[in-house]
């Protein structure tokens, strides 16, 4: 007798009980905090605990719940995920010109030279400042100063190769990373680039601001340092910048007037006017 009421059938009753133990023990486990599927799971188990409750219709609110936590889960993902590349990309890029920052130059600039011991390869750093800047600033305005630093970003941007690295570095500095370049082809760009610059003039308002800008090339090799290659390429350029206020008048002189040819009356922009994008150089 014990040995047959062991064995004897499970009841209806006890079938659904087990069911829905069974269901609520997949629900706690998809319990996620406040997230869409846990909010369903939340009122799948008020459903599935209703006194009358069937089966059936805990198994199809269940299936409908589910589906639509699911789908408004993978939209919120794919907001996040969207979200978090704008902020990666804000942390890398400059947000006036749209060129890499500083931060962004530096990590191209260490794949470059990792990339140039592995391989053997060669290439070339060059450094723009541009002259005078502060100058533009207090003639013009900083609005101004953003429309010179944009039309320099597009001219680099233009003039460079894909595989080239080009970035802002701050206020008035901007850097080209020419990778897998001969030394001397290199150069011949590079000065190509300055003569370029030197020749453009942006178009402001009633007044056309020409550009001038000094340069500092240095080469790199399988053997180079970032920190080196960064500080040679610095002292290049601000020898080159010497050499350039120097040229034919002897020692720089404090207070030496910018070649800019401005207006006889030139009126500052007003104040809700200026634009903190620019940093005077």
């Amino acid at each position: 007798m014990k040995l047959r009421r062991f064995v004897q059938p499970v009841t209806e009753e006890e079938q659904t009980v087990l069911q829905r133990t069974a269901i609520e023990s997949r629900m706690d486990a998809l319990r996620v905090g406040s997230s869409p599927i846990a909010l369903a799971v939340q009122r799948l188990q008020r459903l599935a605990r209703a006194k009358g409750a069937k089966l059936q219709d805990i198994l199809d609110e269940a299936v409908e719940q589910v589906l639509m936590a699911a789908a408004e889960t993978e939209q919120q993902i794919a907001e996040q995920e969207i979200r978090i590349r704008h902020l990666q990309s804000l942390s890398v890029t400059d947000e006036l010109t749209g060129l890499l920052n500083r931060r962004g130059f530096r990590l191209e600039l260490e794949r470059a030279l990792a990339r140039a011991e592995r391989r053997q390869e060669t290439g070339l750093l060059v450094l723009f400042d541009l002259d005078f800047f502060k100058a533009v600033n207090d003639s013009y305005g900083h609005l101004a100063g953003d429309a010179v630093l944009c039309a320099v970003a597009e001219l680099l941007r233009q003039r460079t190769r894909k595989s080239d690295s080009i970035a802002r570095l701050g206020g008035d500095e901007f850097a080209v990373l020419m990778t897998d370049t001969k030394p001397q082809r290199g150069e011949a760009l590079a000065v190509k680039l300055g003569r370029l610059i030197n020749g453009l003039v942006v178009k402001w308002r009633d007044w056309e601001i020409p550009i001038s800008a000094s340069h500092g090339i240095e080469p790199y090799d399988a053997d180079s340092t970032l920190e080196t290659l960064l500080f040679r390429a610095d002292h290049a350029l601000y020898r080159r910048k010497r050499e350039m206020r120097n040229l034919g008048s002897g020692p720089a002189r404090a207070g030496k007037q910018c070649p800019l040819v401005l207006p006889k009356s030139v009126a500052k922009l007003s104040s809700d006017e200026v634009s903190a994008d620019n940093t005077p150089g």
